[in-house]
This record gives C-alpha cells, structure tokens and sequence, in this order.
C-alpha cells in the first residue's frame, strides 16, 4: 500500500483461504472477499463452482480460523 501510495480504504484483498488470504488483509485493515469455491468448498458442504455456501456454515468456518471476510463470493473469474 506504501509503495502504490494507497490507504486500507482504497483496498480490497481477493482469496479464497481464509487463514491466508482473509486473516492476512484482516491483520492489514483492509477489506477482502473470500472466494468460497476455492480450498474451503468441501468444508463449506459445496459441491458444484458457483454453489452459494450458507451463512452459519461460513461463520463456523470464518470463527474456525479467526479471520472474517467482508464479503463472500462463490467464485471469481476475468
């Protein structure tokens, strides 16, 4: 953020681990998204990309690995 100039507002991190990618921006104060059909889709009962997961399977998880997302999607592509 330094070097682009930029403040935690201006920020978003993109992941789809929690313990990684989610607890990472977190610790930084920045937004993030966590992509559900990634690594934790089997722990989310998600069987199909594009499946939604449900909110308490997403808090148990999310309070599991102590990092909380600001927002979820259930997948990310360009």
């Amino acid at each position: 953020m330094a070097m682009a100039d930029l403040s935690s507002y201006e920020c978003i991190a993109v992941g789809d681990s929690l313990h990684h990618d989610i607890k990472g921006a977190n610790i930084a104060g920045i937004d993030s998204v966590l992509i559900t059909g990634g690594i934790h889709a089997a722990e989310l009962g998600l069987a199909e990309l594009g499946e939604s997961a449900s909110p308490e399977a997403l808090q148990a998880l999310a309070y599991k690995y102590d990092a909380h997302p600001s927002y979820v999607l259930p997948s990310f592509s360009w």
